[in-house]
């Protein structure tokens, strides 16, 4: 009920920013509009935040399905590589050969690495941002790593719990809801895995973690 009034209005206010916008007419006009244009924009975030975590907590879409994986890593590639370059960053993927095989949620695997892949964008200036899916005996290891700004051993573990906000003022910069990584760790429970992080403070970062090689019954 929410998501259909919220993308009226950002429409409506993007609309009046962009005809205002135009030959240099009321500059504080624009400003307003901007500043509401992005606020609607961060309630729309917020809003497909917690309809993925109440999608996840009802089981809905959890249906498993066979998925290769080096085409999702593709698809994702496809899906996010203007938003990098929009940024000057570069959006690389480390899976090009066919690697085989998962069985689970494609809606909860690609929520998962989306979510990891639009949080490497938003706290990277500058550098990349990378996609790797190793195979390790019977498993598939998922990596998302980036040259960002990283995380503080303290904000290491407290990432995962709701609307929590690091007093980092870059990550306050950025406006993000505090729900992104507790929505992951719940979507990495339904998966059956458990999600890692490596990261050093102005570093970068990598959250990772491993599902088994779907082996088809003969």
């Amino acid at each position: 009920e929410l998501r259909t009034p919220i993308a009226i209005t950002e429409g409506a206010i993007d609309n009046a920013r962009i005809i205002y916008g135009k030959d240099g007419k009321d500059t504080k006009i624009t400003k307003t509009l901007t500043l509401a244009h992005e606020q609607v924009l961060f309630l729309s975030k917020m809003v497909n935040d917690l309809s993925t975590l109440s999608r996840a907590e009802r089981n809905v879409a959890d249906e498993p399905e066979v998925i290769d994986v080096t085409s999702l890593a593709h698809e994702l590639h496809a899906e996010y590589s203007s938003e990098a370059e929009k940024k000057g960053l570069h959006f690389n993927i480390s899976a090009h050969k066919p690697l085989g095989n998962v069985r689970v949620s494609r809606l909860y695997l690609h929520e998962l690495l989306q979510n990891f892949i639009t949080n490497s964008i938003k706290y990277t200036k500058e550098g990349h941002i990378t996609l790797t899916i190793t195979k390790e005996d019977d498993e598939f290891l998922f990596a998302v790593s980036d040259t960002g700004i990283g995380i503080s051993k303290s904000d290491q573990e407290k990432i995962f719990q709701k609307f929590y906000r690091s007093e980092d003022y870059r990550t306050r910069e950025t406006g993000g809801t505090g729900l992104g990584l507790y929505v992951a760790q719940k979507l990495s429970r339904k998966l059956g895995c458990t999600v890692s992080v490596k990261s050093r403070l102005n570093h970068g970062s990598t959250f990772s973690f491993r599902l088994p090689v779907y082996k088809a019954k003969e």
